[in-house]
């Protein structure tokens, strides 16, 4: 497994639970809660009684993938990071209501105490965003409603026009972040930017690589192969693979159309293009790979990856696992349709969720069973003893 050297520690704001009701199949409020138990095993799951390594399981159609577009909605307005995620469909079909409702509660650690910060809004099935509301430490710092003014009390905002053109379908915060320079040194306006940076550093993508699908951060996963060779990884991708036992020698080849990266299997042997030898999962890890140049520097503060593991070996999935829990500054959230991740040997029990369609749960608050390290979680789950 390759080692990278950390230097920082986890960023002083978490998501703490997040809330989303009347979005796609999400009719009635399901709330996804990372709070974490007081488990003795699997620390590096977590981090400040936060879950930080997040593994969701749930079958075909369950929401897995409408849960990670719902926490990814809000990069659409309080950042310009492009996406490559199109979802037409919006409100829940069966529900009266006339608008979704997101809502994100974060920690903030400060260094006298921890302190809640929640955001939550409103969209109509156009994405125009009808409300947001920005709350620090039990204070509303923020509160907009579409075409009324817009009212704040944060310092450094006292002179901001706060009529804000209801045709532009702007978001407040965005829009104070965007106009105004506010002094951190008071506690309010530091969190306020902390929490704007944290979801422009938010990153979702999933792991197949035709689709190339993604939400925040960049402008996207274009050119994989390309990328390796302009940046001069080809080295460092060849000891990435060899660290998921997969072992190419890997060369750069010219082409018709350029440069490509080529696979010799011998020394006597013209190298063959590296895509023509490469399985559905050997594609999935390049994909990985290509945004693993920006998670491993800590540039991501919420990764979320859709499919993890589509394509891989379980013991793939497993080193998988382990290279993301290394990371220091990011919390990570992945789903799976594979219950031989259910294990406490990769995460623990506060950090495993169920999710069906209408709640999504951790395995220690399915059952009143206590459940132990030494516990077979995949074993108890397809015995029925999680109530789901």
């Amino acid at each position: 497994m390759i080692q990278y050297k950390k230097t920082y520690s986890l960023g002083d704001l978490m998501l703490k639970k997040f809330s989303v009701s009347n979005y796609r199949q999400f009719k009635d409020i399901l709330e996804f809660d990372l709070s974490a138990n007081n488990y003795s095993f699997n620390e590096d799951c977590i981090s400040k009684n936060l879950v930080k390594m997040a593994l969701i399981y749930g079958k075909n159609g369950t929401g897995k993938s409408t849960l990670g577009w719902a926490i990814f909605d809000l990069v659409s307005h309080l950042t310009d990071n492009q996406s490559h995620e199109m979802n037409n469909f919006y409100l829940n079909a069966l529900s009266p209501e006339k608008s979704a409702f997101f809502k994100f509660e974060f920690t903030f650690f400060n260094k006298k105490k921890p302190v809640k910060v929640t955001y939550e809004y409103r969209k109509n099935e156009k994405k125009i965003l009808l409300s947001e509301k920005l709350t620090i430490d039990c204070v509303v710092v923020l509160d907009y409603q579409l075409k009324k003014t817009l009212i704040t009390t944060l310092k450094g905002t006292e002179h901001l026009n706060k009529d804000i053109n209801p045709t532009q379908n702007l978001s407040a915060v965005k829009y104070i972040y965007s106009n105004t320079s506010l002094d951190r040194r008071n506690l309010h306006n530091k969190i306020f930017v902390e929490f704007v940076e944290f979801v422009s550093h938010m990153l979702w993508f999933r792991s197949v690589f035709d689709d190339n699908s993604y939400i925040g951060y960049q402008a996207g996963s274009k050119k994989i192969l390309e990328n390796i060779l302009e940046n001069d990884n080809l080295k460092d991708f060849e000891k990435f693979l060899k660290s998921m036992d997969l072992n190419f020698q890997l060369v750069p080849l010219k082409t018709v159309s350029g440069i490509d990266i080529g696979v010799k299997l011998s020394e006597s042997t013209k190298p063959i293009p590296f895509f023509e030898i490469s399985s559905t999962g050997t594609r999935s890890l390049t994909l990985l790979y290509y945004w693993w140049q920006l998670i491993k520097e800590d540039k991501i503060r919420l990764l979320f990856i859709d499919e993890f593991d589509c394509s891989y070996h379980f013991s793939l999935s497993q080193k998988m696992i382990e290279l993301l829990k290394t990371l220091k500054n990011t919390q990570v959230i992945l789903t799976s349709h594979n219950t031989d991740l259910l294990t406490n040997d990769l995460i623990r029990p506060d950090c495993g969720f169920i999710i069906d369609g209408k709640s999504i749960t951790s395995l220690n608050r399915l059952t009143e069973k206590e459940l132990r390290e030494a516990h077979n979680l995949e074993r108890l789950y397809q015995a029925g003893k999680f109530d789901v």
